[in-house]
């Protein structure tokens, strides 16, 4: 908590003369004056008291104390805003968190943040739904229902809505329609249904459209208000497509030039996701797509997977078992080689500019321009989040911090137990979860720069996992969202 600030501790003292004409004059008094003849003070050529200019510096002081707190009042709410709309990083946190809310939530995607809300995806009722809640209070603000989760002589339904951005307008949510596992024929169905997605509007959780994918889905992640589908067509290739996601309007499209699927031939299954600007269509042959554009930038043979990671500007950087990494630009053309597997972070708040890459005992940084290394680390721990020029690394029994610019350890602390989940950071304390007593865990913080542990509080029971949704701290477990705060 902070204390109070300088103007609230302070009041401005007003120095008046006493202007009454029918008042005695004091003892000591000369009438000519008009004053009291103090001994020792002269008044001033108008008969203004000598002590003014100390008076009006001292109202100075104080004013300039005043801007000064303002100043840096607004500064730190600007860094705290910046800092929650960051994907992964919570808000700045004034004391230790207590428990705020709770909401049922299923699945990897049960909670994101969209148009000022929390939401949580539930399955609790039967029917899949999507609830939005104030993140402080947990207040319901609206509910939408989706999809029964099981109905007589179907498949379950799993529902997933991919996140957006925290000030995303439009919530995309979907799910392979229920396929029939019996009817009264009792003849099975072997066909794949298709998949149905659904937008809905973030302010009040009203349909904004829906649209089908029919052949299988390999996957769907989100760019923008937009979805990219992956689906794998009748000759085992894999089209690619960037659409709407109110109305599935196709914007472009990319069909993979090898085949991808071969059933029972034991290859490696292809998978879709989105690394900063490009898609990374990824199997047997490993295609990067821009997903502005959807033009191929680059392209690893048949057998060579690649391994892709964000760069700034746009650009990125891969990795092959044979060939090693290397930098590539925006169209994608190859630059330098660069030592190590690059690390794909869960937050990054764009104050360290190097390239962090994985050497299996060892972390480096490179220079993202020409791959030259800055400095190299021998740890076994491995990057996962970048802030206010640092690198926090965590390992099955350790959380440690070094310094960005020259990778200078700054702390690291062992718990003695394998850590169940990754921490999370609000940019000026490292959150992460510490043995409490036989099979009980606290949130610990730790000063960023110091590794001071600033408090300590038991963390709800069963928690599976940490995150930041939206700049809010939330706990998983396997069926709720616990909201700290």
């Amino acid at each position: 908590m902070t204390g109070l600030r300088p103007a609230a501790r302070m009041q401005l003292v007003e120095l008046a003369d006493t202007d009454d004409e029918d008042a005695p004059a004091p003892a000591g008094a000369d009438p000519r004056r008009g004053g009291t003849d103090v001994p020792g003070r002269r008044p001033g050529r108008w008969g203004v008291p000598r002590w003014w200019p100390a008076a009006l510096a001292a109202v100075v002081v104080l004013a300039g104390a005043v801007v000064a707190t303002q100043v840096v009042t607004r500064a730190a709410a600007a860094r705290a805003d910046a800092i929650a709309g960051l994907p992964g990083f919570v808000r700045p946190l004034d004391a230790p968190p207590g428990e705020l809310w709770r909401a049922p939530a299923a699945g990897r995607t049960g909670v994101l943040a969209a148009g000022g809300h929390v939401l949580a995806v539930s399955d609790a009722t039967g029917t899949w739904e999507v609830r939005a809640h104030d993140p402080r209070t947990g207040e319901a603000r609206w509910g939408a229902e989706l999809v029964e989760t099981s109905a007589a002589g179907f498949d379950a339904v799993a529902v997933s809505c991919p996140p957006g951005t925290a000030r995303s307008t439009v919530v995309l949510c979907r799910w392979t329609q229920p396929r029939v596992v019996y009817s009264r024929t009792r003849e099975t169905v072997a066909s794949v249904p298709p998949t149905r997605v659904v937008a809905l509007d973030a302010a009040d959780g009203s349909r904004l459209g829906g649209w089908d994918v029919a052949d299988p889905l390999v996957g769907a992640r989100r760019v923008a208000d937009d979805l990219v589908v992956a689906t794998v067509q009748p000759d085992g290739r894999v089209l690619v497509e960037r659409r709407t996601g109110a109305a599935g309007e196709v914007l472009w499209s990319h069909r993979s030039a090898d085949v991808l699927v071969t059933p029972g031939s034991g290859r490696v299954d292809p998978a879709l996701s989105v690394v900063g600007g490009v898609v990374v269509l990824g199997g047997e042959a490993t295609t990067v797509l821009d997903a502005a554009s959807g033009g191929v930038v680059a392209h690893g043979a048949a057998g060579r997977q690649l391994v892709v990671a964000p760069l700034p500007d746009g650009r990125f950087a891969t990795w092959a078992p044979v060939g090693g990494a290397h930098l590539h630009d925006r169209d994608g053309s190859r630059g330098v080689r660069v030592p190590g597997v690059p690390v794909r972070l869960a937050a990054d708040d764009g104050s360290v500019e190097v390239l962090l890459t994985d050497l299996g005992n060892r972390v480096a940084a490179l220079d993202p321009e020409d791959g030259a290394t800055v400095w190299e680390l021998a740890t076994s721990h491995s990057p996962v989040a970048t802030v206010d020029g640092a690198v926090v690394l965590w390992g099955d029994a350790a959380l440690a911090v070094v310094d960005a610019r020259d990778g200078t350890p700054l702390w690291e602390h062992r718990t003695g137990e394998a850590m169940p989940f990754a921490p999370v950071t609000d940019g000026r304390l490292v959150l992460a979860a510490e043995p409490d007593g036989a099979d009980r865990w606290a949130l610990s913080a730790r000063g960023l720069h110091d590794g001071v542990r600033v408090w300590s509080v038991p963390l709800p029971a069963g928690v599976t996992s940490l995150e930041g949704v939206g700049g809010t701290l939330v706990a998983r477990t396997e069926t709720d969202a616990v909201v700290l705060g």
